[in-house]
């Protein structure tokens, strides 16, 4: 438990040794108390000291863009748990096919969903073996991979200096300190095949994680943050093999990227411990989730509320919040009733199965059979690719003329190039959502009505599904 706070005190940014950048950071409280969401040190609310170190990071970034990725120095890269992914995989397809078992409600061990729709008839027309999603062809293997190619496919669809500001928070605007994170960070994704993960999305998954909804975002708390539902007693280590839990976190978190627009760029999660059993308790899960959210997604929560926690864990709390910054405590809020839950979410976008008015109960909704039709057209996807190109390389031109003018202390022109970077960022987002539709396979989130394809998140769509 105590590897739980220490994680997500490393989401927040410490100010002491930089007292002119970052001030105002108020705890998640008071956030709460206000009806405020606090914009201290986001994308568009940066103090000129922010604004500065902002420019210094993409000068950097920009001198190292054409260099190889794995010539560039970074942070070590943490695997927070030692597995030989194909040793694993292989171990649970021998139980598959010798022991096999039902993990829940008709889905088997080590079954994908690619494999229930297969037995349900879902097949596509367009793809070979009726597969719903095209082959994946990477772009980036081998050592020809440079940072360029790698930094913007971990961009996806956020504004070029949401994820940047990411990493200058988590590492308390220590320039260096945050440009190694980044450069970990983007060595990860390509290390994990991340590009992949997002391609295939939840036609890949493990089927029984899917059908038990083991976590999912729905609605949204006081701030504007998604809430994301993690219920502990759904979950058991012996149900499926580390790589194929660890694949479905990476696309759980990928998943939740496309439900975050600033000024909200972060979450609340709700972990759910209602019949909560040592059963339910997986470690290299957790080390694992901890790890991610500490090193590969920084500054991506905004609150943890453990609900109906056993009651040690008022006990261990009072041990470990001293220890903590008083930011750090804050964000971590405990509910043992109802009442605890409706201080951050309204009646209405509360599940009426923790008390509120919201009648959702989550239910997998499964693949059709050509939601994926622009995967298929290779032509359409060259062009959104090529459009996109030339959209990054005119951020890349402004943000250079921003970094100069910043260099040469010319005020007026450092404030002109930024705007210009704003208009240039804002039509990368239009150009990446273009290409995400032939790159990335349509997920739960579509499929509810929740997430349209211009990027608009609309939890009332779901609502209606009672």
């Amino acid at each position: 438990m105590a590897g739980l706070f220490k994680a997500i005190s490393r989401q927040i940014t410490s100010t002491d040794s930089m007292p002119a950048v970052g001030i105002g950071r108020e705890a998640i409280t008071t956030q709460f108390t206000k009806g405020r969401v606090d914009t201290c040190g986001v994308y568009r609310h940066l103090s000129p000291q922010e604004e500065n170190l902002l420019a210094d990071f993409w000068e950097k970034l920009l001198d190292d863009f054409d260099k190889p990725l794995s010539s560039v120095e970074c942070d070590a890269i943490v695997c927070p748990v030692e597995c030989d992914d194909e040793q694993e995989l292989k171990k649970a397809r021998d139980t598959e096919e010798n022991s096999p078992f039902e993990v829940f409600k008709g889905c088997m061990f080590n079954e994908r969903i690619s494999d229930k729709c297969k037995q349900l008839g879902i097949v596509s027309t367009l793809g070979q073996e009726g597969e719903l999603v095209p082959s994946y062809e990477s772009s980036m293997a081998g050592d020809k991979v440079t940072l360029r190619q790698a930094f913007w496919a971990a961009v996806r669809e956020d504004h070029p200096d949401v994820l940047v500001l990411r990493f200058l928070r988590a590492r308390k605007w220590d320039l260096d300190k945050a440009y190694r994170m980044a450069v970990a960070a983007v060595k990860w994704r390509v290390q994990e095949r991340v590009e992949e993960i997002i391609w295939y999305g939840d036609w890949a998954n493990d089927a029984s994680l899917m059908w038990k909804g083991v976590s999912y975002a729905h609605g949204k708390d006081k701030l504007g943050h998604p809430i994301v539902w993690s219920g502990s007693y759904l979950h058991h280590q012996k149900d499926q093999s580390y790589p194929q839990l660890k694949r479905y976190l990476i696309w759980m978190m990928e998943s939740l990227r496309q439900l975050l627009s600033p000024p909200i760029e972060r979450v609340c999660l709700i972990t759910d411990l209602t019949d909560h059993s040592n059963a339910n308790m997986d470690w290299p899960f957790v080390k694992t989730f901890l790890k991610y959210l500490e090193l590969f997604y920084p500054e991506c929560l905004g609150i943890c509320i453990v609900y109906n926690g056993p009651w040690w864990f008022s006990g261990v709390w009072k041990l470990i919040s001293p220890l903590l910054d008083p930011v750090v405590a804050s964000k971590v809020q405990f509910a043992q009733k109802p009442e605890g839950l409706l201080k951050y979410i309204d009646e209405n976008e509360l599940l009426e199965m923790r008390g509120g008015k919201d009648k959702y109960v989550y239910e997998y909704v499964r693949p059709a059979a050509d939601e994926n039709k622009l995967m298929f057209d290779k032509e359409g996807r060259q062009q959104a690719a090529d459009k996109l190109d030339e959209v990054c390389e005119q951020f890349v031109q402004a943000t250079k003329e921003w970094a100069d003018a910043k260099e040469s202390g010319d005020d007026d022109g450092f404030a002109a190039a930024a705007e210009k970077r704003i208009e240039a960022s804002d039509l990368f987002v239009e150009a990446a959502r273009g290409k995400d539709m032939y790159t990335r396979a349509r997920n739960f989130y579509h499929r509810t009505g929740v997430l349209s394809n211009d990027g608009t998140v609309d939890w009332s769509k779901v609502q209606k599904l009672e």
